[in-house]
């Protein structure tokens, strides 16, 4: 059916619409120059009559009321019939859509209501899935929200809202729900631990979004979070154990936890780590525990096979001349030219280099082709020749290897976790915890990474996904060389999206003149997370003294006649070579200092009165040649916009460990870029080296 003005009201009307047409639920609107389609969806329905002295016009409204058509010349007897069977037409396309929606609505608004009342925190998911089946049964219906609301206004002041964005009134409810339930369990908080929980602690607790990262700093009670978490989630009866995952990166690690939460909890709740829960998951499926390969799990019995093997490879005169041309160009771990095969192969540092480079081509899913195009992808060129004849050289121990677990019909660790991670995400295991949380969250690796996820995706008992609690720092994540990569933290809100950051920022370890150098010193680099982390203890006095490294023994014979009882002292060194010749006499000469030495490594998670930190020398501490060749490419992350990255947050864990004050010691002659730092930005220490001129 259509309408159209005659030849001269068409010329009167100067580019105006002038004729009108109804199709199928839309109108079509003509001009002399243009046209456009109007559907029932984007009108309101009613048509308002204008009637002039020679003819009528035909003016339409827009759902939403705010835009208006207006169709000119019309002769007035048609346009008020058109105008009447316009109406009638719409009225009746109306109906069955109104009908549809009298159907929906009832189930629309008990679902919000079902969201609004439901106790606890409400999780962005609940959110999303909400506002997902009201705009699925919206569109079941046909009609638009703006005619939704105008045929049912009372029904739909309550549900346009959860149409749109309502995550204020979602964070507003979750903030007095959480400020409700801390008062609720005040008490509980005050006696879970040894001493009562602070507020940041209480808070992170209680945190229960899809994905939650807890930044918990050097000494800010990371295990005591995790414990009280744990325990609150069975105390208010939101779960039983054996809806709780919690992973450790080591067995000892998971061991710890377990004992604590045995003790403060009162419950058995298993905490694996990723290696057993690797098994666990490939036993469900295929009915029996996976044979591990030996290799990954006693270092002799691993030394002893990859010294055969180097033997092996030297023995054939390609490979030999492979290794041969490239020690002509590039340096390798532990390789010495005056040294024997029988002593190059049974080399450490040479072993490790060679492990670590197989294990990491395995997390890369280890085929060569693959390798090599990231080789090609990398930034720069300077290191692709490197890398290449790196890739040359161990790319047939890899390939050994992989013969060897397949010929012995056994996995290693990366097989483990990726066949596991397959089984998840094929359905062929279903998880049934609600609750999945991580410990030291900023050594992931991005393959331990994807079986968290592949676990986080499927719904639980509840229909809802596992929430993921992890708690980590990114300013202690040190493990790169290990596959670890510390975007993973710093990322995490991207990555996740409905997610929650949060930090403790107090800490019950160092001083407030510890903590003023070294927050300063880690967040020079510009990827850290920005905290506050807040020392309990404070004074004014100076915690951190630059000392010449061969005055080490004066001030350690100073500190034993200060000290009037037994003191913790640990001696850091980048690497073992730092270890003090004199460390036994030490011992015996002053028990009361409780001497240890440890790598900065190995003192992760430790603390200790005094720390003395060895040799912060150029070339020694940062460590060189740790991002070259092949290695640059197979480890995850990459450049952070700040030389010595890892290096730094090293650093960063060494000072840490001290509770009263830390030395740094170096050579004045060869100062590290670090103490340098310390000394011309102006921070916050005595400054007992000479510093030599270059």
């Amino acid at each position: 059916m259509r309408l159209t003005a005659n030849w001269l009201a068409q010329w009167l009307v100067q580019g105006d619409y002038c004729s009108i047409e109804l199709d199928e639920e839309q109108v079509l609107l003509e001009s002399l120059q243009n046209s456009e389609v109007l559907s029932f969806d984007d009108w309101d329905g009613s048509v308002t009559l204008h009637r002039g002295v020679l003819w009528g016009a035909m003016e339409l409204t827009s759902a939403d009321q705010t835009a208006s058509w207006t169709v000119h010349g019309l002769p007035w007897a048609e346009c008020q019939h058109f105008a009447r069977h316009l109406v009638d037409t719409y009225r009746q396309w109306a109906k069955g859509r109104v009908e549809k929606l009298d159907a929906h609505l009832p189930q629309m608004l008990s679902r919000i209501d079902a969201f609004i009342t439901q106790p606890g925190y409400k999780r962005r998911s609940d959110y999303l899935n909400l506002q997902q089946s009201l705009h699925h049964a919206l569109s079941e219906t046909g009609l638009t929200d703006e005619l939704a609301a105008s045929f049912r206004p009372m029904a739909f002041e309550q549900i346009s809202p959860w149409l749109e964005d309502n995550a204020d009134w979602v964070s507003e409810t979750n903030a007095t729900w959480m400020q409700e339930e801390t008062e609720k369990w005040s008490s509980w908080f005050d006696r879970i631990e040894s001493s009562p929980l602070n507020d940041s602690q209480r808070q992170a607790v209680l945190l229960n979004q899809d994905h939650n990262l807890i930044l918990a700093g050097a000494g800010s009670g990371k295990t005591s979070v995790l414990v009280a978490r744990a325990g609150y989630l069975l105390a208010s009866q939101q779960a039983q154990p054996d809806d709780i995952l919690m992973l450790a990166f080591g067995r000892k690690a998971a061991e710890e936890m377990s004992e604590r939460l045995k003790d403060k909890v009162g419950r058995e709740i298993r905490v694996a780590t990723f290696h057993s829960l690797g098994c666990q998951i490939i036993q469900a499926v295929e009915g029996e525990l996976p044979g591990v390969s030996p290799l990954v799990q006693d270092e002799q019995a691993r030394n002893e096979w990859l010294s055969a093997l180097l033997k092996d490879q030297w023995q054939n005169d390609t490979a030999a001349k492979r290794w041969q041309k490239h020690l002509t160009q590039w340096r390798i771990p532990g390789f010495r030219g005056d040294n024997s095969i029988e002593e190059q192969a049974r080399s450490e540092p040479l072993l490790n280099w060679v492990w670590r480079h197989i294990e990491l081509m395995g997390q890369q899913g280890g085929n060569k082709a693959e390798l090599s195009a990231l080789i090609d992808s990398a930034m720069g060129t300077g290191d692709k020749a490197q890398m290449k004849s790196e890739l040359a050289l161990l790319w047939p121990c890899y390939k050994v290897y992989s013969q060897h677990l397949k010929a012995n019909r056994q996995i290693d660790f990366n097989t483990m976790i990726q066949t596991a991670t397959d089984y998840v995400r094929q359905g062929k295991f279903v998880p049934q915890w609600r609750f999945v949380m991580v410990d030291e969250y900023q050594d992931i690796s991005p393959h331990r990474l994807a079986l968290i996820d592949a676990i986080c995706q499927v719904p639980g008992r509840d229909h809802l996904a596992p929430s993921l609690y992890a708690v980590g720092d990114d300013w202690q994540a040190i493990y790169r060389f290990a596959g670890a990569d510390v975007n993973l933290t710093t990322g995490f809100e991207q990555r996740f999206g409905a997610s929650h950051v949060m930090e403790l920022d107090t800490t019950y370890r160092f001083n407030n003149m510890i903590g003023e150098v070294a927050n300063m010193f880690i967040q020079q680099n510009p990827q850290q997370l920005k905290k506050s982390l807040v020392s309990v203890k404070k004074q004014k006095r100076k915690a951190v003294t630059l000392l010449a490294q061969d005055l080490l023994e004066q001030e350690l014979v100073q500190l034993a006649s200060k000290v009037k009882k037994e003191a913790s002292v640990l001696l850091l060194g980048r690497n073992h070579d730092q270890r003090p010749e004199k460390l036994a006499d030490w011992q015996n000469q002053w028990p009361q200092l409780n001497l240890q030495f440890m790598t900065c490594h190995a003192s992760k998670g430790r603390e200790a009165d005094f720390v003395f930190v060895l040799n912060v020398n150029r070339g020694v501490f940062p460590a060189q040649d740790r991002d070259k060749g092949l290695l640059a490419c197979l480890q995850s992350g990459g450049h952070e916009g700040i030389a010595d990255a890892e290096e730094r947050r090293l650093f960063y864990v060494a000072m840490t460990r001290a509770k009263e004050h830390v030395w740094i010691c170096a050579n004045p002659e060869t100062l590290s870029p670090f103490v340098n730092e310390l000394i011309e930005d102006r921070y916050q220490v005595n400054n007992k080296i000479k510093k030599m001129k270059p």
